[in-house]
């Protein structure tokens, strides 16, 4: 079978791609080792009764631009964002909650720090400033190193909207992308409960300290997305991501795009040193001149292509590629909302991104732990309870959570084994600590690499408990 185009793997972005080949007029085929699209975006059963994303989890960084362009909404797609954004349980039985507006926060603030309230508009109108250049860049085609004058031509283009910051701007851009999240935030701010608010999303999904100099460009991920129209918003996608990527792969079957599932990639086929095609594991052969890779660089180079068919400076760079993330994702079935000691009584702060990593010293220990150990003795964990919106994902007076949980390092030291290890006790103990309640014994378990398609596990979750479901590297959307 032949095409103009073929892509390898399924999810979020290569159906996004696929869609807008198949627009332009190509013949366009994805080939998806799972026997489901999504990628990092799908939702599963995950315990009887309880649905829930399996790794990405929260919704902010999808062009706004795709969904009008796939119609997303013609197709089920429906956001609802979080009444705040984030909320803090701190040690002295207090909290923090971020978000439902400037002046509420501002008011938040000030039972922490007056200075830190006055501030706050100076602070966001340094990112803001920053982010709104890096939305427009983030939709420009990158210049093609290599590609001669024209090169040039478009770096300088692109260029030439950062250098028309003010100059005061374009020293918080070399900050952002220079100095650690520890730096800038001491700039701005005198709380620790604060400092540790905003730090959170300079590690969340980065296996790095608050400490680590580049890491204040992480900061970002907080103002840089939108929901709804609404610029730094976060929210819930109702059904779950995986309901995103259904919708997305239903655009793409109308444009004439084929989803090929339960199609692994054997072999990237070259004739000629170009690209012809790929070879699925049960030996089919679909060509194509152009062959898109919608997996990581070191997936596609050291497994899907023969040795030969790249150079020796190649293989050594691709060797040499370090990407990973600190991330340990469970999804939990819950008898009930849990009942924080500090703010017991169900609320806002239920459908918010619940933070448990007090301070950025905190922060710091995590990753430094994960180094040393492995695993965080003492993880940050993000939890999120989207059933609290969206009563598909559960049975009457049940709930789900997502807890995204920090730092556990992607290679265990000395030779051990993820699958002898048990860190999502660790988790329980930490979760528990702000919470009237404990986790029950794990009622579901598995690596990301096992089928989608696994028998369910059928023991209940306990009452008052969290049952730990899934583990998973992981990331936000």
């Amino acid at each position: 079978m032949t095409y103009d185009a073929l892509i390898i793997g399924a999810g979020h972005n290569g159906l996004v791609c696929a869609f807008y080949l198949a627009r332009a007029g190509l013949k366009v085929a994805i080939v998806e080792r799972l026997n489901v699209v999504g990628g990092a975006a799908v939702t599963e059963e995950f315990h009887p009764g309880f649905r829930n994303s399996v790794a990405s989890y929260t919704v902010s960084l999808l062009q706004p631009q795709v969904i009008r362009d796939m119609k997303l909404a013609d197709e089920g797609y429906r956001v609802i964002e979080r009444p705040i954004s984030n909320f803090l349980p701190q040690p002295d039985g207090g909290y923090l909650k971020l978000g439902g507006g400037l002046e509420r926060t501002q008011a938040e603030f000030r039972r922490y720090s007056a200075h830190d309230a006055e501030v706050l508009p100076a602070y966001y109108a340094s990112l803001e400033a920053v982010a709104d250049v890096l939305r427009d860049l983030a939709m420009k085609t990158p210049p093609d190193i290599g590609g001669g004058i024209r090169t040039w031509i478009a770096a300088a283009q692109q260029g030439r909207q950062l250098a028309g910051l003010p100059i005061e701007r374009q020293r918080d851009l070399l900050d952002l992308f220079t100095k650690s999240a520890r730096a800038v935030l001491d700039g701005w701010f005198d709380s620790d409960a604060i400092k540790a608010a905003f730090g959170f999303d300079a590690v969340v999904g980065n296996y790095a300290s608050p400490d680590t100099p580049g890491s204040a460009y992480v900061l970002l991920h907080h103002v840089f997305g939108e929901v709804n129209g609404k610029k730094g918003a976060w929210g819930h996608s109702v059904g779950g991501m995986g309901a995103i990527t259904q919708a997305m792969a239903a655009v793409c079957r109308r444009a004439g795009v084929e989803i090929h599932l339960e199609a692994p990639v054997a072999r990237v086929l070259v004739d000629g040193g170009k690209v012809a095609g790929v070879r699925l594991e049960g030996g089919q052969e679909l060509r194509a001149d152009c062959v898109i890779a919608n997996v990581g660089p070191k997936l596609l180079y050291e497994r899907m292509f023969d040795e030969a068919n790249l150079s020796p400076e190649f293989r050594r760079r691709i060797r040499g590629f370090k990407a990973g993330s600190g991330t340990f994702r469970m999804n939990v079935a819950l008898s009930e909302l849990p009942r924080f000691r500090c703010l017991p009584e169900p609320g806002e702060h239920h459908q918010s991104g619940i933070i448990i990593a007090p301070t950025l010293d905190y922060m710091d220990r995590s990753y430094t732990d994960a180094r040393a150990f492995g695993w965080s003795k003492q993880p940050i964990v993000e939890m999120l309870i989207p059933s609290t919106v969206d009563d598909s994902l559960a049975p009457p007076g049940r709930h789900v959570a997502s807890l995204f949980c920090q730092q556990f390092a992607p290679v265990l030291p000395d030779g051990r084994d993820w699958d002898a290890e048990l860190p999502w006790q660790a988790v329980g103990a930490q979760v528990s600590g702000p919470i009237a309640g404990a986790f029950s014994r794990p009622c579901a378990r598995r690596s990301p690499a096992a089928p989608r398609r696994a028998p369910r596990p059928t023991s209940p979750p306990s009452a008052r408990g969290l049952a730990p479901g899934r583990r998973s590297a992981a990331g936000r959307s």
